[in-house]
This record gives structure tokens, sequence and C-alpha cells, in this order.
């Protein structure tokens, strides 16, 4: 039905509300509801869960008119105190991406969600991988990253590696897919490990976006290691960033200024688990 502020004013008065009950609720002026009403402005993203959940609809219905199914509503309630789920990183990123015009990345979701289908985390028979992109995505978030392309190839960065998907099949521009097929490992490439390492290091250095995903992708890992890896895992997780992601992380703080602040708290996050991990090795 129509637009986000025709669903939203429909909802309300099916749940009996005044645009005054509903500022009420939600901590705003009345004024605010009124040209929220009128599309005259639009919520900020933290408050569109707020809303959803004060009006029985869900985040989807309200900017897309997707139909409200009472079985998910019930299982997002179940998740509601789980800090990382699939269910409510899934939706963040969609309710971010469409607030902010990120029409790749709204395309990209369903994709990476699909193509992970019936796989698992390594060591987490429980956890969906799709759980790992969105949690690299969401922390790109976290951290005021909200370049479509980045998001994007966030999303998708094991597709090709692990799911078997070739890159021209991709379904993101040339900046995007150039990201993803550098952050795809060969396996077979070369003999020499060191060699294909240094290669694949390079490569990505080279590239902003290719870049900030594997720091991401590593940062997400590392604060992964204890509840999910080996003794051997880990200690060879340790070894391996502190040979190659830290240069890496280095090496985009000075090639991407632009990105210095996150290098930064990426730096400082990954360096506190890693030390207090090697302590009890």
């Amino acid at each position: 039905m129509g637009t986000f502020a025709q669903r939203l004013s429909q909802a309300r008065r099916q749940c009996g509300l005044t645009q005054a009950e509903v500022a009420e609720k939600l901590n705003v002026s009345f004024q605010a509801v009124s040209l929220w009403e009128r599309a005259e402005t639009q919520p900020e993203i933290g408050k569109l869960t707020e809303i959803a959940r004060l009006l029985g609809v869900t985040t989807d219905w309200l900017l897309t008119d997707e139909p409200v199914d009472q079985a998910v509503l019930d299982i997002r309630e179940k998740l509601s105190d789980r800090l990382f789920s699939e269910e409510k990183m899934y939706t963040y990123i969609k309710t971010y991406a469409t607030v902010k015009g990120l029409h790749q990345t709204v395309g990209v979701l369903p994709y990476a969600k699909a193509m992970h289908k019936g796989q698992y985390r390594r060591g987490k028979d429980h956890v969906p991988y799709i759980y790992h992109p969105l949690l690299v995505a969401c922390h790109a978030l976290a951290l005021g990253l909200d370049d479509d392309d980045l998001i994007s190839a966030a999303l998708l960065h094991d597709v090709c590696e692990d799911c078997g998907v070739m890159p021209d099949e991709l379904p993101v521009n040339e900046r995007t897919r150039r990201a993803v097929v550098l952050l795809t490992k060969d396996e077979g490439c070369c003999a020499d490990e060191e060699a294909a390492q240094e290669r694949y290091y390079r490569g990505i250095a080279a590239d902003p976006v290719a870049s900030m995903v594997k720091l991401l992708d590593r940062c997400c890992n590392i604060s992964e290691m204890s509840s999910g890896f080996g003794r051997d895992r880990i200690v060879g997780y340790v070894s391996s960033t502190e040979k190659w992601i830290y240069p890496l992380m280095n090496e985009t703080r000075t090639r991407y200024p632009g990105y210095a602040n996150q290098v930064f708290l990426i730096k400082y996050h990954m360096t506190s688990v890693m030390e207090a991990i090697k302590h009890q090795l």
C-alpha cells in the first residue's frame, strides 16, 4: 500500500492511536509524527524499529510494503534478547540500506543469504554461515562505513570462494566485483604458500574496499576465536594476523587516510583480543 507515510498512518490508526499518543510513546514531538505521515520527513534509522514494535508491524513492511508475517514476528520476539542474531542483523542492514539509498546492498542481501543457505560456521554447526558476512557488514556500518560498494563486498566476500560462484555472476558493479575477486583466495594458484600469501595481500592492499573488508573480516574472526577455534587454529590465526594483517592495517591507513580512524579502532580491538588470548596459550 502506497508510501512509507501512508503505511505509517494506516498502522497507527489500526492500533487506535493518535499522532500525539505515538509521539509520547516514542519520545518525539507531535510535529515529528505529523511530518512523517505527510511525507515531509522520515524518522531516523534508530526509530524505525521502535515504531514497528509499537505498531505491531515489521520494518520491512513499513519501508517496502512486504507482508507482515506473524511467524516472523514471533521469531523476532523470541530472539529479542540475543545481541547478534542473523534475523536482527539482516533487518538492521536492510533498514539502514533502504533509508540511506544503498540500492546495491539491498539487492545483495537476499542474494548472499541464498548463496550461503545450508552452510554453517566452522566449529559451530548451529550457526548459519550467513551470520559471518552479516556481522562484518554490521561492523562496517557501526564504524560509519556506509559506502554501498564496501557493504556489498562485505556481504559477498566469501561467496566466490565458498559457494562456487563466478565473479561475473555477482549482481554488483565493477568496483564491488573487483574487491570480491581480490578477497577470494585461489588455493591452487601457487605451490609456494609464502609467495601466494604475499601476492594475495599485495592485491588487497591496492584496493581500498578490499582492504577494509579484509580488516573487518579478520577483526570479526579474531573476536570469535575463543568460542569456536581449537588451540592450533588460534595459534595460526595470531601468527598470520601479526605477519600479514598488521602490515595491511598500516598500509591501509597510509594509502587511504580517509579510513585512518576506522583502521585505528579495528587495530585497537583486534590487538586487545589477541594479547588477551596469547596470555592463555
